[in-house]
């Protein structure tokens, strides 16, 4: 039943709307078709006491928070290939079937988790959910950058903005996912932040987080913590955060991997006799006949 629910009402927005979206963005379909299927995922997938989920709707300081717990909960250090090694992100994970349900399993504790699913949909568990709601007129011009940028939106803002004021975008309407959280931020179990609290002054929100994930981490840390999760540190280590290199590693495609070696006579170090025979006889045939 929660599964018929949450397709149609992920769905439906693209259903509906689907025509004026197309025309506007390229690949929109491969990038918003994925959320269509994604309830069958989330019904295997089970939370643990331990989890940590970081939710939010689009553009509203999920990166920021994803860097935050990697600092809180190991020792921060930053040599990852992308965030998602770290904290991945549960829907997409799910909706590709990037990650089994062993895979999760697999996850230490804590297991961090992105996510921008409405409250109705996020599993629920023993786990502890961090909301973060920023500015709806903040996302709605960030949201459309990103829409600019990485989904090849040729729209103007004005074309966006009502496409976002009627919920017509990805994750639907920024009114209905807020209220649906923010009835629950009093839960025992849900810590509601805002994002401009968070960049007003990190460090109380730092302990806010460490008191209610329960963990152990030293004063002696907070002046590193707080540098590499500041805006200047995160901007000049973008690839380890953007969403593209998060969804290329995510498909096993390899960053550094286009400009290889360059070298010359590479092919014949690297093919086997029998391949190199069999280049030979084919290249003998193909050039006689020219």
């Amino acid at each position: 039943m929660i599964a018929r629910i949450f397709q149609k009402k992920m769905a439906l927005p693209f259903l509906k709307h689907g025509g004026n979206l197309l025309r506007k963005m390229i690949g929109f379909q491969t990038e918003a078709l994925q959320w269509i299927d994604l309830s069958s995922g989330l019904i295997e997938f089970i939370p643990r006491p331990e989890d940590i989920f970081i939710v939010t709707y689009p553009r509203s300081g999920t990166t920021l928070m994803q860097m935050l717990l990697h600092q809180l909960t190991t020792e921060g250090h930053v040599g990852f290939t992308h965030i998602s090694e770290f904290s991945p992100f549960l829907d997409r994970s799910l909706a590709h079937h990037i990650h089994s349900a062993k895979d999760f399993e697999d996850l230490p504790n804590p297991r961090v988790l992105k996510s921008h699913l409405g409250y109705p949909f996020i599993p629920k568990g023993a786990g502890r959910y961090i909301y973060v709601e920023r500015d709806g007129k903040d996302v709605a011009v960030s949201y459309f950058h990103f829409y600019k940028s990485h989904l090849g939106f040729h729209g103007s803002f004005a074309e966006f903005f009502n496409l976002f004021l009627n919920g017509e975008v990805m994750y639907g309407s920024w009114f209905e996912h807020v209220a649906g959280w923010r009835a629950h931020r009093k839960d025992p179990d849900i810590l509601y932040l805002q994002y401009e609290d968070i960049k007003q002054d990190m460090e109380a929100c730092l302990h806010q987080i460490i008191d209610f994930c329960r963990l152990d981490v030293p004063m002696k840390r907070f002046p590193e913590i707080l540098e590499q999760c500041s805006f200047e540190f995160m901007k000049q280590h973008e690839d380890k955060f953007d969403h593209i290199t998060g969804m290329m590693l995510e498909k096993g495609y390899k960053t550094s991997a286009f400009i290889r070696e360059g070298k010359a006579s590479s092919g014949n170090e690297y093919l086997t006799a029998s391949q190199l025979t069999q280049f030979e006889e084919a290249q003998k045939t193909c050039m006689t006949r020219s």
